[in-house]
């Protein structure tokens, strides 16, 4: 039996996304004692011959994607930069990725660097700069102070108000691939409907609902219950990733297995038309759920679509610089400037932390 470890950790959670928030320090140096780690704390299956527990009893994992999910953070206070790792676990596998960055999650790094009494050490103009290792891309975080505690918001999806967390992303093109378009095409036709691939802070595929024979207001249950429908968006989805080139953490490409069995790339947006109080409807599958929400990741992904002529999505926006998304747990607003290096897309969450302590690894 292996010797007790404790590992000192926040149990947090990010727009609509939990999981966990540890320093780089606590953890070990190698990129598989880490993962071993990791499967511990979330309770996800340590091997593949395990069984999985859907409740994932063993640890704090709820059952979804998007409540198993960890940061690593390194501070350098010199740099005032955080730098951060993302990792995403499944609870029915011992998979996890390193490939992509969390939106969601990042914005309880401010929350986790207040309570350690160190934002005024590492602020820059009002702002934390936090590094993504995974994308190495730049985002950058405000929150505020009030009354002695922080200024609150609330979130679609979230019942109450928490501390509220505006989020920049800037340059998020090519975040995965090295391109914004990666099939080098604003809009590509895939099994006879057209599609827009497009890689801004993570890649993602968009298809509008229309050319898939829905509405684009089905409800969740409904759509869940449509498996014909879902195997042909995941048809889509796997040839798409194909045409995006994208490639494995060992630099090969990615075979249409191993996009298939992909937990992280891409996401698809099914988006329909909006109405007199939002500007585009979307969909998100993560690409194995079908989020009950929406990621910031895919909301600043679809933004950048809206604001490009020629793409799928710029067909059904008519704003200018702002995004108003409606989905299942309401409306978000994603803003965008700018274009090529200068490209920013920026939003607002709200986060909080549950607890922090030691959690014990025997």
């Amino acid at each position: 039996m292996e010797k007790m470890k404790k590992i000192p950790l926040y149990y947090v959670r990010g727009g609509t996304s939990s999981g966990v928030v540890i320093l780089k320090e606590n953890l070990p140096e190698e990129k598989e004692e880490i993962n071993k780690v990791m499967r511990r704390i979330f309770g996800a299956p340590r091997m593949e011959s395990q069984k999985p527990d859907p409740f994932q009893t063993e640890g704090i994992g709820k059952g979804k994607s998007t409540s198993n999910k960890a940061f690593i953070i390194d501070i350098d206070k010199e740099q005032k930069v955080v730098t951060s790792t993302f990792l995403q676990l499944e609870s029915t596998s011992p998979t996890i990725s390193w490939r992509v960055n969390c939106g969601n999650m990042t914005s309880s790094i401010p929350l986790v660097l207040e309570d350690m009494g160190i934002v005024d050490q590492l602020v820059v103009n009002g702002t934390i700069h936090i590094r993504n290792t995974n994308t190495r891309k730049d985002i950058y975080c405000k929150i505020y102070r009030q009354n002695g505690g922080l200024d609150t918001c609330r979130l679609p999806g979230i019942e109450n108000e928490y501390p509220k967390v505006d989020m920049s992303f800037k340059d998020p093109a090519g975040a995965v691939t090295g391109s914004l378009f990666p099939t080098g095409k604003k809009t590509d036709v895939i099994d006879d409907v057209a599609v827009t691939c497009i890689d801004a802070v993570m890649p993602m595929v968009i298809i509008h609902a229309d050319s898939l024979g829905i509405n684009g207001d089905e409800g969740k249950q409904k759509l869940a219950a449509m498996d014909h429908l879902l195997e042909r968006v995941n048809s889509i989805r796997i040839k798409a990733g194909i045409m995006m080139r994208l490639k494995n953490s060992d630099g090969s490409l990615m075979t249409e297995s191993d996009i298939a069995n992909s937990i992280t790339l891409p996401k698809v947006a099914i988006i329909s038309q909006g109405n007199e109080n939002c500007d585009i409807s979307m969909i998100y599958l993560t690409p194995k759920e079908i989020h009950q929400s929406i990621a910031v990741s895919g909301g600043c992904c679809l933004a950048c679509a809206c604001g490009i002529e020629g793409t799928v999505a710029a067909k059904q926006y008519s704003a200018k610089n702002q995004v108003r998304i409606k989905h299942f747990a309401g409306i978000s607003i994603f803003g965008f400037s700018g274009s090529g290096e200068e490209l920013e897309v920026y939003t607002q969450r709200n986060a909080q932390i549950y607890m922090k302590g030691d959690f014990f690894i025997y």
